[in-house]
């Protein structure tokens, strides 16, 4: 119910989707909610004494602090362009995405010392009803926002409210570990919270570190292979349009990228011709892939008897090695054929392959038309 409030409040799946409202709207909801949790158990320490229950009131203090990171963090991406940053300020998110997965890191590092510890030196455990009827509560309310946070945050691409979610999911198991601990114990005498915490602080640990890699994936330069081929295709749909090359995406946040690439068209187009199959592609795409597209045209089809010489050796090259893809940008200046090949990078495992194969191409063309040669290699990724 909240969360298809904050979703259409956010106008969630339409033109006009606002993904700062939902995030903040949502951060600022989990921090509602972390804050009540404080406020209760705090009350219930100062009537109590319970050391479990101040324990876990501290836990989701600092759970608020996750949410205030990812509150600000939301608010700076959004930042207008500028002159020093002309592209925005979108990978402020992947920042505090990797705020809140460093706090995971070190929850699970700080658990296992605990854990640890408790193996070498068994305490006595405290069995009290109350702490585990609270503490019950408190993993009901977390696995709840673990839920919701992973939800809104999928929908709307948000890597800091997934971040938050393998929060309150660590501070689920966590919880867990010492209400299990607490009842075996009693009915048992087994010390068994140690060995819990080992096994329970491994996964925190690992969901921290596959979420600081997913982070620095983006922060990188990850390509999104299914997008970039369906662009591919739907460009390729296009009448005029003979091949498609030296596509490159660079992701400047969650709702920010930009797309380059080469198209070939035939040569006999005139200018005017060329241009508006280029604009209507850069509307098209640009508005399927909400993507800023710049497109470079490369006519094909005319070429001199010495290039189509090389054309032709490419073209056999193409059948017999299945490392090479494709070709592109033919010509001859001065004396020097010019040529990009394409070659599939899932059968190059080293760089010298690279070097091997340009050698290779380089030779072939050399001494069929005993000219130099430039030849440049681009791999396809996807």
């Amino acid at each position: 119910m909240i969360a298809n409030f904050i979703l259409e409040k956010g106008k969630y799946n339409t033109d006009k989707e606002d993904r700062l409202l939902i995030s903040s709207y949502t951060s600022i909801y989990g921090l509602i909610l972390n804050l009540l949790l404080v406020l209760f158990k705090g009350f219930l320490f100062l009537t109590t004494s319970s050391v479990s229950i101040l324990a876990d009131a501290i836990n989701n203090l600092v759970d608020s602090v996750s949410s205030i990171v990812t509150l600000v963090g939301a608010k700076l991406s959004h930042i207008p362009p500028d002159k020093e940053h002309p592209y925005g300020h979108g990978r402020i998110e992947y920042i505090s995405a990797l705020i809140v997965s460093a706090f995971i890191f070190i929850t699970g590092f700080q658990f296992i010392k605990v854990s640890v510890d408790r193996i070498i030196n068994p305490v006595h455990i405290e069995f009290n009803l109350l702490s585990i009827m609270v503490m019950t509560f408190s993993i009901i309310v977390k696995l709840y926002m673990t839920f919701f946070f992973d939800n809104i945050g999928k929908k709307i691409s948000a890597m800091p409210l997934r971040a938050q979610s393998r929060d309150y999911l660590s501070d689920v198991f966590v919880t867990s570990v010492v209400v299990v601990s607490m009842i075996v114990y009693r009915f048992t005498g087994w010390h068994i919270d140690g060995y819990v915490g080992i096994i329970v602080s491994i996964f925190i640990i690992y969901s921290g570190y596959d979420l600081i890699r997913e982070t620095f994936s983006e922060l990188i330069g990850e390509v999104p292979v299914d997008m970039m081929k369906n662009i591919e295709d739907d460009i390729l749909k296009h009448d005029k349009i003979l091949g498609v090359h030296d596509m490159m995406i660079v992701n400047f946040g969650p709702d920010k990228d930009y797309l380059t690439l080469d198209v070939e068209i035939p040569y006999n187009l005139s200018l005017v011709q060329a241009h508006n199959i280029i604009d209507e592609i850069e509307k098209e795409i640009g508005g399927k892939y909400n993507v800023d597209i710049s497109i470079h045209v490369d006519p094909v089809g005319y070429y001199s008897e010495d290039e189509k010489i090389v054309v032709n050796k490419l073209k056999e090259l193409v059948k017999v090695d299945k490392r090479i893809i494709s070709f592109h940008d033919i010509y001859i200046e001065n004396g020097t054929i010019f040529a990009d090949i394409v070659i599939n990078n899932d059968k190059i495992g080293k760089r010298e392959s690279i070097e091997v194969i340009r050698e290779k191409v380089g030779n072939i063309l050399e001494k069929e038309l005993n000219k130099k040669s430039k030849i440049t290699i681009d791999r396809y990724f996807y």
